[in-house]
């Protein structure tokens, strides 16, 4: 059994002329490892050292990387970040193996047998019809599965429909506070109100609960037919904050998926994101190694 299948792009984050690892569902998964779950990811990468190399890191974290596909044609996806203030700008290389993201009949068979319990993806992604169906092949076939839909807005990569098509399948929506307010725009025509945005998004799709990060701040929690929760954040000099949200993410459905409310699993992803953003890189080498 898989605790978590996490679904999109593998690919280098190049900060400061430095590769590292990285990709917003192979963030995920591999926080989620750290936090103790079983964890895949089904990925495409280029046949070339960087796709080797990615492989070989995946399988050193910990992530089961069988559903990672091979592509001879198209290279392993790169971003190069520049890091102001240690926030991230980013340029997302297009072209790229994770564009092209398929799952072979036997696959999808193997994936079925594992039950995940939770499977997590992003809107990036869906950037490429190709990787777009075969993530709604998997959501199709894993009807019970918890789905956690990290919006994660990058560059024009992104349509209202892509969303609209998300979160007719959502369980758990996270998103940053910039991205509610552009989203309560986008699909309600609304300017302010976190709480109106909430519940308009419960009147129209079947979302469970929503969880809007708001950097040093913490976050809010809100839950269908309950009161919204703001957790307070965790004070740190942050140094890179890349990848911060995704171990959010992952502590946040480690505790979740461990049986915990929603407001200790947000505490949960509030220290997890807080120590990230104190370490260069997604994925910190000294967490691996701790975990």
């Amino acid at each position: 059994m898989i605790d978590l299948l996490s679904f999109g792009e593998m690919l280098w984050d190049v900060i400061d002329d430095v590769p590292h690892l990285g990709g917003a569902p192979l963030n995920l998964a591999a926080h989620a490892k750290i936090c103790g779950l079983k964890t895949a990811i089904v990925s495409a990468l280029g046949n070339d050292d960087l796709g080797r190399a990615a492989l070989q890191r995946a399988d050193e974290i910990g992530i089961k990387t069988s559903w990672i596909i091979s592509d001879s044609v198209h290279p392993t996806g790169t971003v190069s970040v520049k890091l102001i203030n240690a926030f991230p700008e980013y340029i997302i290389h297009e072209g790229v193996a994770w564009d092209n993201i398929t799952v072979s009949p036997l696959h999808m068979e193997q994936i079925v047998d594992a039950a995940p319990r939770a499977i997590c993806f992003g809107t990036l992604a869906q950037r490429s019809a190709v990787s777009r169906n075969t993530l709604n092949q998997l959501l199709d076939a894993l009807p019970g599965a918890l789905v956690f839909y990290d919006v994660n807005l990058r560059q024009n990569f992104w349509t209202t429909e892509i969303i609209i098509s998300s979160l007719q399948k959502t369980t758990w929506l996270k998103l940053n506070d910039d991205e509610a307010e552009l989203l309560n725009r986008e699909l309600f025509q609304r300017e302010k109100g976190f709480g109106d945005f909430a519940d308009n998004l419960f009147n129209r799709f079947p979302v469970q609960g929503i969880l809007i990060t708001c950097g040093p701040h913490g976050c809010i929690v809100f839950e269908r037919d309950d009161q919204s929760t703001i957790v307070p954040g965790v004070r740190v000099d942050a140094t890179d904050t890349v990848g911060a949200g995704d171990a959010f993410s992952a502590a946040f459905l480690a505790a979740l998926l461990q049986g915990k409310n929603a407001r200790a699993a947000a505490e949960e992803g509030n220290e997890r994101g807080a120590l990230v953003a104190t370490k260069p890189g997604a994925i910190p080498d000294a967490l691996v190694r701790s975990c």
